[in-house]
Parts: C-alpha cells; sequence; structure tokens
C-alpha cells in the first residue's frame, strides 16, 4: 500500500470518528428531559469549515485575509465576525479558528486553527558609555535587542556598535531590520557635547568633628562626566574613612576635558585616645565562679565616660551581654566619650578559679529575655521583633532554635535578634500570632532556669480576612455587544477566589429571559439552560457527566445567548482558572 493511500486511510478513519463523536450530543438530547433544547432529529453535523490565507507571515500593522470553505450555513471565527471571509490586522502572532453552523442550529467541530505570524522585530536599545562628552572626543554607540540588520538615522553609520565624533550635541535613532519587517524607530539617544561644570562638594552624614576610625558618606554634584577626588578616589559617592584631618577638593572629567578645582571639603578627625583601665586582669571572688570586668576600670573610671565591652577587638565585635558575670575568656574594653567616639580597645583576661561550694554561673547571671515589636505592615501582613539577651554564657545560644512562633507563614533572619515574619492567609484569619524566644537550660536538672518571653502581635484591627491583592491578577474586560446595551465576557476564572467566577450576561432588558448554551470544540453540547441566571460556574450539565456536575476543563468553548426579545450572539469564551 502506498504512503498516499495509508495516509488517506488514516485520515478519513480520523474523520469517521470525530463524526461520530459529533453525533453523540444529537443522539443524547433526544434521550434528556424536556428543557434542555433537544436538537432536531434531521439535524446533520457538518464538517468543520477549512481556513486559509493570503500568507501566514506579515509584519505589524499589515492585514491578511483568511477564507473558510467546506460550510453549506453560516461561518462563524473566533473573532466573533461571521461570513466565508475576513480581514485581520494582527499585532502579535494569533491562532484563528471557525465554526459551521447550519440554519437548524448544527455545529460543527472547530476548525484547523490557521496561524498569522507577525514577524515586526522589536526597537533596538541604544547606549552608551559617554553620553556627554568634549568637542571631538569619541564615543561608541551599542544597539542591542535586534537580530537583524541596524539602520542609523545617520546613514554614515552601520554595524550594531559604530563610533563617533561629535562636535556639537547630536542625536541618534535607529530601526531593525529583519526577514523583511521593520521596527519602529528606537528612543532618542544624545550625545551631549559640553564644557565639564565645577563639582561641589557636601558630606551627607554627620556634623563637626569625626572619630578616629568613624566611616563618614561624602557627595559630589554638577558633574555630568567623573568626578576626581584629590586623594584618588573616582566617583560620585563615596564612603571615606580618614585616619586624621584632611582638606579634599575634586575635579570634573568628561571625555578629555577637565573642569576647575571644586571648593575645599575640610574633615577634622579626633586622634584615637587610650583607654584608662586599671588592670588587664580579672579573677572571680569565691564562692562566685564568673567575674566582673568592671573592676579592671577600678580608680581609672571617668563619669564622662561610657564604658563599652566586646567580646571582640572591632567596632562590629557583640557587645557581652552580662559585664558583671562573665566565664573565663578574652574580653575588649573601650571608652565612649560624650561626642560618641571610642578609644582605642584594650583586651581584659578573665581568669576563673574553682570554688568550695561555688555559687553557678547561671545563679550569678541568670538568662534574662525581653521581646518588642520594632515594626508591623498590616497591609502586607509583615512582622519585625526586636530581642534583647542577658545572662551568662547567653552569647553562645543559637538563636535559630530559639525562636517560636504560633502562625504558619514565613519566618526569617532567626539567627538574629530581629527576625522578620510574613504572615499567612490563615494568620491574619485568626487576626493574632504569638512569638516566643527560649533559651536553653544552662544546667540541666540543676537550679537554673532558662529565660524566656512571649510576645502576641495583632495583624490588623478588625479579625476579617485580607482583601485579596490583585496586582498579579489578570481579569479579561467585557465586551460591549449591540451597541453597548449587552454585556458578554470573552471568558471567566471559576476557581473560588470570589473575583470572576462566573460567566455573567449584563444589560439584559427588565424581565427578559436568557437562553444559554455552550458547546465544546467537538461541537457537544456541555451545558444548557432556558432561564440562565448567571450562575454558571465552568460546570457540565449535558452529556454523560450530567450526574455528576463535573468542572470542564480549562480551554476554548462556543456559546449561544438567546435573548426572550429575538436577539441572539453566537461567540467564542476561555475558561481559565
Amino acid at each position: 500500500m502506498s504512503c498516499l493511500v495509508k495516509t488517506y486511510t488514516l485520515n478519513a478513519i480520523r474523520f469517521t470518528i470525530l463524526c461520530l463523536l459529533a453525533l453523540i450530543p444529537s443522539i443524547w438530547a433526544l434521550a434528556s428531559p424536556i428543557g434542555t433544547g433537544p436538537l432536531s432529529l434531521t439535524c446533520q453535523t457538518p464538517g468543520p469549515p477549512i481556513i486559509t490565507g493570503e500568507r501566514p507571515k506579515i509584519c505589524q500593522g499589515e492585514t491578511v485575509k483568511l477564507t473558510a470553505t467546506g460550510c453549506l450555513g453560516t461561518v462563524i471565527w473566533s473573532t466573533g465576525e461571521q461570513g466565508a471571509g475576513i480581514r485581520v490586522t494582527p499585532y502579535q502572532t494569533t491562532r484563528y479558528t471557525a465554526i459551521c453552523r447550519l440554519p437548524e442550529g448544527c455545529l460543527s467541530c472547530f476548525a484547523d486553527a490557521y496561524t498569522v505570524t507577525v514577524g515586526t522585530p522589536e526597537a533596538p536599545k541604544l547606549t552608551t558609555d559617554t553620553p556627554t562628552l568634549c568637542a571631538g572626543d569619541a564615543a561608541t554607540i551599542t544597539a542591542a535587542n535586534c537580530a537583524g540588520t541596524i539602520r542609523w538615522s545617520d546613514s554614515t553609520l552601520t554595524g550594531a556598535t559604530p563610533t563617533v565624533r561629535v562636535q556639537q550635541t547630536t542625536v541618534y535613532q535607529a530601526t531593525c531590520l529583519h526577514e523583511g519587517c521593520a521596527s519602529i524607530p528606537s528612543v532618542q539617544l544624545a550625545l551631549q557635547v559640553a564644557t565639564p561644570n565645577v563639582p561641589t562638594l557636601v558630606r551627607v552624614t554627620g556634623e563637626g568633628e569625626l572619630c578616629a576610625g568613624q566611616s563618614v558618606q561624602l557627595a559630589a554634584s554638577e558633574c555630568a562626566g567623573q568626578v576626581r577626588w584629590s586623594d584618588g578616589a573616582v566617583g560620585t559617592n563615596r564612603t571615606f574613612t580618614p585616619s586624621q584631618s584632611i582638606r579634599l577638593r575634586a575635579i570634573c572629567q568628561v571625555g578629555t576635558c577637565r573642569s576647575d578645582s571644586s571648593n575645599v571639603l575640610m574633615l577634622a578627625v579626633q586622634p584615637a585616645r587610650a583607654t584608662p583601665l586599671n588592670q588587664t586582669l580579672v579573677q572571680n571572688t569565691c564562692p562566685f565562679l564568673t567575674a566582673d570586668l568592671s573592676t579592671a576600670i577600678g580608680p581609672s573610671f571617668q563619669p564622662s565616660l561610657a564604658y563599652v565591652f566586646r567580646t571582640g577587638p572591632t567596632i562590629d565585635s557583640p557587645e557581652v551581654a552580662a559585664p558583671g558575670a562573665v566565664l573565663a575568656g578574652m574580653y575588649y574594653v573601650s571608652a565612649r566619650n560624650r561626642a560618641g567616639c571610642l578609644s582605642q580597645p584594650v583586651a581584659v583576661s578573665v581568669l576563673i578559679t574553682t570554688c568550695a561550694n561555688g555559687i553557678a554561673p547561671c545563679l550569678s547571671s541568670p538568662h534574662l529575655v525581653s521581646l518588642s515589636l520594632d515594626s508591623l505592615d498590616q497591609k502586607r501582613g509583615v512582622v519585625c521583633l526586636k530581642a534583647r539577651l542577658r545572662g551568662v554564657g547567653i552569647d553562645a545560644i543559637r538563636l535559630d532554635s530559639a525562636w517560636t512562633c504560633s502562625g504558619t507563614g514565613l519566618f526569617t533572619d532567626q539567627k538574629t535578634l530581629r527576625p522578620r515574619y510574613v504572615a499567612s492567609e490563615s494568620d491574619r484569619q485568626r487576626g493574632t500570632v504569638t512569638f516566643a524566644l527560649i533559651t536553653p537550660d544552662p544546667d540541666g536538672a540543676g537550679p537554673c532556669v532558662a529565660g524566656m518571653a512571649r510576645l502576641a502581635v495583632t495583624l490588623s484591627q478588625t479579625n476579617t480576612p485580607a482583601t485579596t491583592d490583585s496586582t498579579n491578577l489578570v481579569v479579561k474586560q467585557p465586551d460591549v455587544i449591540d451597541g453597548g446595551s449587552i454585556f458578554i465576557p470573552e471568558g471567566f476564572s471559576p476557581n473560588g477566589d470570589g473575583i470572576n467566577d462566573y460567566f455573567v450576561v449584563q444589560g439584559t432588558p427588565r424581565g427578559a429571559t436568557v437562553d444559554l448554551e455552550i458547546f465544546n470544540r467537538w461541537g457537544h453540547r456541555v451545558y444548557a439552560d432556558t432561564n440562565y441566571k448567571n450562575d454558571w460556574g465552568g460546570q457540565t450539565n449535558q452529556g454523560i457527566n450530567t450526574t455528576a456536575n463535573q468542572g470542564l476543563p480549562d480551554g476554548t468553548y462556543f456559546y449561544v445567548v438567546r435573548i426572550s426579545d429575538g436577539r441572539e450572539y453566537v461567540r467564542f469564551l476561555t475558561i481559565a482558572r
């Protein structure tokens, strides 16, 4: 058997099966109860029309004619138009289909879709590394986002990355040519020819003298090019940590041009001071098995200073939770004056000796925990907490295992004292979430106990469910049919979220009734209601699944809406959950 005969036989079998399937609703309708609109005994399901087009690929803005043949009745297109031929002007690649409807009301299957590909490329995106330059300087322009050929507004330029030299401010545009189609012109790119302005230097953070090791934010304005500082730094904004008092200036450089020098920015820095301590070795006093770090200061104490105890030598090291009762180890002490400047940290060694009948460290300095609400965004359901810990050995606990929460939302940053929580929908409905921070038991079965604190956070003023955020929800707008008197949607989303859950026909006259029929792509009637009340949620009440009342799968369907005043509408709709 030849390939041609095989193909013909397979197509004949496929067509016969589809036609038999198409006859099922007619046979079923004869056995359906009265009121479901049975089809005529003489109704023969027509074959689907065959769609052809002038050409399958066009440029944006062009029109192409589509023709449907093989239909002895009315051809109804997926665009809503009727007739054997239509003209379409798609602005993106689009699939078109149609059905054949006989005068008796019989419907064919959906025709094989005809795809019109819109090949117009997007406009190029122009960029340059030197938007402002001196007269005669070279600049490279880059045209991205084009898979074809770039055509420039300046006909002397070629390629995607031409280099230009301008004597005056010049504007450039480009289009993309790809497979015979031209894009719209790109956004204009201007190369500015200008003499650099003298930059103005300002101190963004803080006033007065800086402490040794303190950083400051600096900024330079009025420069459209590159800012070059007198200490060798480059950039408009910078973070600077001076080691001593310094005077800064800057210039603005554009291409090969340089501006005059800027104003002087003076930064005064206090020299680092030594920390006044009486001793650098601290020991415990029996019966206590902890030591007091403040004894290192002793007679050197100065009322004008605030002493800071840290576990490391840097300013970012954690502070000691309980300086009055520390265990053996190395600690660092510095002093902050009234100007907020810290002295040089000094290492202090702590030596703990054993004691007869010694008092456990966790009794000398028990674990203490406090919780507070740092911030609450009720609209987004975001809770930020703040915790404070005190007690011996508490610096070493694992915070990620210490935090607990009564909610079902997302808990993040649990290894810190400032965790963040995003409430779930069930949290919002419940209204309150309780957070807890519990430290480990310091001595197991001993007399010491763990530290614990709880905080209940109310997520809203009332316990009403939060409004669904519809930022990313796409709801199709209804079509306006018959001069704006009847509104029928192109589709709906019966997913139970309370938005667009039903197929709603709007604008019907008062007292009028609506007859609705829904057909699938094979022409089978899957839903019918002779007195429709806008209550169809995408389920079937026709065919073999009638008793199950199952929800129809997502996809494209065909509807017939008849108004009791004689008007009738036939079009396509989409179910998208």
